[in-house]
């Protein structure tokens, strides 16, 4: 072959190339926290080739300390966002546009864990409890205010030492990542140390998948390929949880996040319960008007709301 034509052939095949990488449309996903099998659909939608089959070209970046999801959703970093219900709830509250496109957590895996016995959510009430800084914390915070209780929620950095030490009588945990922290910790907690919320009337969605109003309108078909990948990701997730640790394990050393085998096996365990509906038994991947209604209803009773927000007004453009 001349040098011309090999010339030429190079040509060709780059085009091909660049050709093939234009026909994908590029987003940027950004779960709520670092690396770790809370977001494990996601992982093995992006490691199996699910949104490339899609034709999307999807870059997975996880927040850091100076640039949450949130943000990088409103400054246009990032078109999907991991957010938990009462946290996008809120934002709508203060004037944000936001789809709910999926909802994959269809229960709640917030918890009290106590160093005293707890006979209901009122056992909280005098006692100082560590929180979350923003997000989750609000459900109970809201639901505190609603029954009149007298609770010092103090925020937490280093959540297992704040109440290892002794400085809080209780703490909100999420019971898979928080509690195997506490149990590693050399916690040795009983039953009746820790309260779940979902077995007390506040079973409420957790985690969900949200895009701005704005690209829902503007890239529909996208929006619609994403989640069907995401989908597809979790429904395999649910068939191969082994392979699906080593997929987890891969994305954390990539990302620098110190990983334990143990510690994401629980946490997916517990992560694959949290997205089976507790009245249908199956994965629906929608947001259920009735779990929706009672996350409303708890925080303006609880004054974290200004006005109720409605079923369309989360779900549709």
């Amino acid at each position: 072959m001349s040098m011309g034509k090999r010339y030429l052939t190079a040509i060709l095949l780059m085009m091909a190339i660049l050709g093939s990488l234009w026909a994908q449309e590029q987003v940027v996903y950004t779960p709520t926290w670092t690396a770790q099998a809370q977001f494990a659909g996601f992982y093995v939608a992006d490691a199996m080739g699910f949104y490339k089959e899609a034709g999307l070209n999807v870059v997975i970046k996880h927040p850091t300390t100076s640039s949450s999801g949130i943000n990088r959703l409103k400054k246009g970093e990032s078109q999907f966002v991991t957010l938990q219900l009462v946290s996008a709830m809120e934002m709508v509250n203060d004037g944000d546009q936001l789809v709910n496109v999926m909802q994959y957590f269809q229960q709640s895996g917030l918890m009290v864990v106590s160093h005293e016995p707890l006979r209901g959510f009122e056992s909280l009430n005098g006692k100082r409890v560590g929180r979350f800084r923003v997000g989750v914390s609000q459900l109970p915070i809201a639901l505190g205010r609603k029954l009149n209780l007298d609770i010092d929620w103090i925020p937490f950095i280093s959540h297992t030492n704040l109440y290892v030490s002794g400085a809080i009588d209780a703490t909100l945990a999420m019971n898979y990542n928080e509690l195997y922290q506490l149990r590693m910790a050399g916690q040795r907690l009983k039953k009746d140390q820790m309260l779940y919320l979902r077995d007390v009337g506040y079973n409420v969605p957790e985690d969900g998948l949200y895009v701005t109003k704005d690209y829902f309108r503007t890239h529909r078909d996208v929006v619609d390929k994403f989640v069907k990948a995401s989908i597809k990701g979790w429904e395999w997730v649910a068939e191969h949880p082994k392979e699906t640790l080593d997929i987890v394990m891969l994305y954390m050393r990539q990302t620098g996040t110190p990983s334990n085998l143990s510690a994401q096996q629980w946490m997916l365990d517990e992560c694959l319960k949290l997205l089976v509906h507790p009245k249908t038994g199956k994965r629906s991947y929608q947001l259920d008007p009735d779990g929706f209604e009672l996350t409303n209803k708890i925080l303006c009773e609880g004054g974290v709301l200004k006005k109720p927000i409605t079923y369309k007004q989360m779900t549709q453009p």
